[in-house]
């Protein structure tokens, strides 16, 4: 499987090793065998307290990157440059500098986002020559807090791939497939599938995606973690003709970032992903109290529908029933009307030109590479597509789909909408290639896999609204994840209920990986 990783080994592994035993006599008290389940929030304060050496932190992360390579998480790495930057910030500590709120945190960066000094490929291997000499805004606020860029993440080709199936499996024919940490023979899902592989597996306490239709919260889903899709604002923008997004979405590869395009903040739990939104944003997430919480969930007859895997359906609805137990106010509601404001007329008044300048990007930063590099044997699409649709009808969709969306919340009086993120839990890859017509089986019945992978996360990007996973159990060993959508500039909101949820429903287990040696 072919991989790449800028790894600079000779001096810098021999120098990691003795750390993981040394540091420990020299102050340090988180015991070895807690520091692959320490979250981002314990861990940097752990460091600011002096009770675990950043060096020794991420001297052991390194150690389980090293022992799970095979996952195919990670396609780029200066482990010399991550012992540095822990260094520094235990220094710095000793010399009673003041400390960022996440010193000495590392985290991961999917390779469609801009690191400096690493590669930002987008998946496709012709870009491996882009180096950019500056981080995304979003990457340089974890930084100047004090964040250690850790790695970058597996995907697939964002910039040239022609299959949406191929992309939900963050299947890539140049740097390979990531792997599931609960199962390696399955999916991370995608295309934010290397941060769900590096996260789960322990590599890495938290990482940052990218999501247009789903892809932080679909490998959260299958990997077991949380995942937050911001707010994009979409509708609004679309009318107003502006930018608005809670996250910069400045540093995307390759430029520009499209009306739904977002980074969004992957965790293991609610709390560190909420952590990292405060650190990117200066936003504080609410406390949030469960029994004062009303929460839009589906009516008993969504469950019995055929695209809904048995195990998924017992396991959010065992996680509804705990939150009932709490004290939550649930209000059923069709939930399958609230997805359906999404529309194909809703999707057609977001249409806009789907070139991108890809030749003059090119020629500013990769000056070697052309067009057909990019593609390869793969049709270039054409240049200056038709909006089409006239701008009263365009906005009379917008506006009325909006208004619709809204009145769900009003109507119901609720804070968020309950509801399974992916209706079926990981699949088996496809020994053969991802391709948009394979099937699975559910209740007897052979069924389009990518269809239903799709189905509950692609109607909340279209309006622009926040949407989070949570992890809510394990169905046969395969995490089962439920999302929170809400709406648009209700972030904080939707974090300190999933905060809440979190609480009542506990953490799940972690991969069977952590058993082994």
């Amino acid at each position: 499987m072919a991989t790449r990783r800028a790894v600079l080994k000779a001096t810098a592994w021999a120098a990691a090793a003795p750390l993981l035993a040394a540091c420990s006599k020299k102050g340090d008290t988180v015991p070895e065998g807690e520091l692959l389940e320490l979250g981002a929030k314990a861990a940097v304060e752990h460091i600011r307290k002096g009770e675990l050496k950043a060096e020794r932190y991420v001297a052991r992360l390194l150690k389980q990157f090293e022992a799970h390579k095979d996952l195919n998480a990670i396609v780029a790495m200066n482990e010399a440059r991550v012992l540095e930057a822990a260094s520094a910030v235990d220094g710095a500590r000793a010399r009673g500098d003041a400390l960022g709120l996440a010193a000495g945190l590392p985290f991961a960066v999917k390779d469609q986002i801009a690191a400096a000094g690493y590669p930002a490929t987008g998946g496709n291997g012709a870009l491996k020559g882009y180096i950019p000499k500056e981080n995304a805004p979003v990457v340089e606020s974890v930084v100047k807090a004090g964040g250690i860029v850790f790695a970058k993440t597996n995907l697939p080709d964002m910039v040239a791939g022609n299959s949406l199936a191929m992309a939900a499996a963050s299947a890539n024919p140049t740097f390979g497939t990531p792997r599931n940490p609960y199962d390696p023979r399955r999916s991370t899902g995608g295309s934010s599938g290397g941060n769900g592989a590096a996260i789960g597996a322990r590599m890495v306490p938290v990482a940052i995606g990218e999501d247009t239709g789903g892809s932080v919260r679909f490998p959260a889903a299958w990997c077991g973690l949380a995942g937050l899709r911001p707010s994009t604002y979409t509708i609004d923008n679309m009318i107003r003709g502006s930018n608005r997004k809670r996250y910069s979405d400045a540093g995307i590869v390759v430029p520009p970032a499209g009306p739904r395009d977002t980074f969004g903040p992957m965790a293991r739990t609610v709390a560190d992903v909420a952590f990292l939104d405060q650190i990117i944003t200066g936003e504080a997430t609410p406390t949030v109290a469960i029994g004062e919480t009303r929460i839009a969930i589906p009516r008993p007859d969504y469950w019995e529908q055929d695209f809904i895997d048995p195990g998924v359906a017992k396991v959010i609805l065992a996680a509804i029933a705990k939150l009932k137990g709490a004290g939550a106010q649930l209000v059923e509601i069709d939930f399958d009307a609230v997805r359906g404001i999404a529309d194909d007329r809703l999707t057609a008044a977001l249409a806009t030109d789907s070139s991108r300048d890809l030749e003059g990007w090119l020629r500013t930063n990769l000056p070697g590479v052309t067009i057909a590099d990019v593609y390869k044997d793969r049709p270039i699409p054409p240049v200056g597509l038709s909006e089409g649709m006239p701008i009263d009808e365009r906005v009379a969709i917008l506006t009325g789909a909006a208004a619709r969306y809204a009145e769900a919340f009003v109507t119901n009086g609720v804070a968020a909408i309950l509801s399974p993120t992916i209706p079926i839990p990981a699949p088996l890859l496809n020994p053969t290639g991802e391709n948009p017509d394979q099937t699975i089986t559910i209740k007897g019945k052979s069924q389009n896999q990518l269809a239903i992978v799709i189905r509950n996360i692609f109607w909340g990007p279209r309006l622009g609204a926040p949407g989070l996973n949570i992890p809510a159990g394990l169905s046969d060993g395969l995490p089962v994840g439920l999302e929170l959508a809400g709406l648009p500039g209700d972030d904080a909101k939707i974090l300190g209920i999933g905060i809440a949820v979190e609480n009542v429903l506990g953490r799940i287990a972690p991969p069977p990986l952590m058993n082994k040696g």
